[in-house]
């Protein structure tokens, strides 16, 4: 998403330069350069280590506005900036309606953390009630930021080929990091029972191993691809029959929305965020429960016209957002940051 609201805001006036924590290949590194978007990093070689503070204050020193995404880079610059004598004005974005330091000991350092932040940017009413409940102290700053995605990319793009696959299979796909909290087994496990089906798992991550092992022990290793980091997510999406987005939390669902432009009938699991995007243009099942989600595809499979059906719903349902609006939401945010700093 960030790669594709960069350009943007350059085309708006704003100037963007992305910094990242750690070096690690990635095509977004190319997207990026490819649109002049400089991309630095810290130079620290441990993504949670002290010294990215040091590091952090040294890159974010001079600019109007600094925009965090994700845990530990909310902590670490909270903590570069506590320690600068002319500090930026910072801003962050809330992307779950859950995460693992939601546990009372460490309710403390988010109090602390999130304080430091001037607005909250959530990108969905379900992520921002989350974090309301835990830090109760910060509800002024929070303000809703909707995700959004490029439209025309998922909408216009050519369907990638897969030759190793037979024609007659109906293909089921993906997207999602392969690590806490996507929950990939629960599609694994719904394999067992969909024969004439094939998986295809877009993206990389730390559980990789675990799940091709665990693709072994249900025997269905020869229907499931792991496909990696792609950087043609759109014409895997063209090329598919039905998405599948299962996981534990999601406070919006970005790769789902993608699928839903891409015109896929979705089938996502039933979690706060996710959940109100998909209903009423999509499926739901209740979280980790294979034996549903196999009821809902093999009906998908089975009924043609309920496919075409769903695929309207969801091309419609993703034209509410669109990278556009989020980028002037997010400019918004800006103003009215640089205005009470100012």
């Amino acid at each position: 998403m960030l790669t594709a609201m960069a350009p943007l805001f350059q085309m708006r006036g704003v100037q963007c330069d992305v910094l990242a924590l750690v070096r690690r290949p990635s095509p977004f590194d190319r997207l990026l350069k490819e649109h002049n978007i400089s991309l630095c990093f810290t130079g620290v070689r441990e993504m949670y280590s002290p010294r990215q503070i040091l590091a952090l204050a040294r890159h974010i020193e001079g600019y109007d506005i600094v925009h965090v995404h994700l845990f530990p880079a909310q902590l670490w610059t909270a903590l570069a900036a506590a320690g600068m004598s002319h500090p930026p004005p910072l801003v962050t974005t809330e992307h779950n309606a859950w995460n693992a330091r939601r546990r009372w000991w460490l309710r403390p350092v988010d109090l602390w953390m999130y304080s430091r932040y001037s607005r909250i940017a959530c990108i969905s009413e379900a992520s921002a009630e989350s974090l309301r409940r835990w830090c109760p102290r910060v509800t002024k700053s929070i303000t809703i930021v909707p995700n959004g995605i490029s439209l025309d990319i998922f909408e216009k793009a050519l369907p990638a080929k897969f030759e190793h696959i037979p024609k007659d299979a109906v293909k089921l796909v993906f997207v999602g990091r392969c690590d806490q909290p996507k929950d990939h087994a629960t599609i694994l496990r719904a394999m067992r029972d969909l024969p004439n089906a094939h998986l295809l798992l877009v993206g990389d991550g730390p559980l990789r191993r675990d799940l091709e092992r665990l693709t072994r022990d249900l025997g269905v290793n020869d229907r499931v691809s792991f496909l990696g980091w792609r950087s043609d997510v759109a014409g895997i999406l063209k090329a598919s029959d039905i998405y599948i987005h299962s996981t534990h939390s999601d406070g919006f669902g970005i790769a789902a929305c993608e699928a839903m432009a891409s015109g896929l009938p979705v089938i996502a699991s039933d979690v706060p965020g996710l959940s109100q995007l998909i209903a009423g243009a999509g499926m739901l099942f209740p979280d980790g429960d294979d034996k549903i989600l196999t009821d809902h595809v093999k009906f998908l499979m089975q009924s043609p016209s309920c496919r075409r059906q769903m695929r309207l719903a969801s091309r419609l349902r993703a034209r509410r957002f669109s990278i556009e609006n989020t980028v002037e939401h997010c400019i918004c945010m800006y103003r009215s940051v640089r205005e009470g700093s100012g």
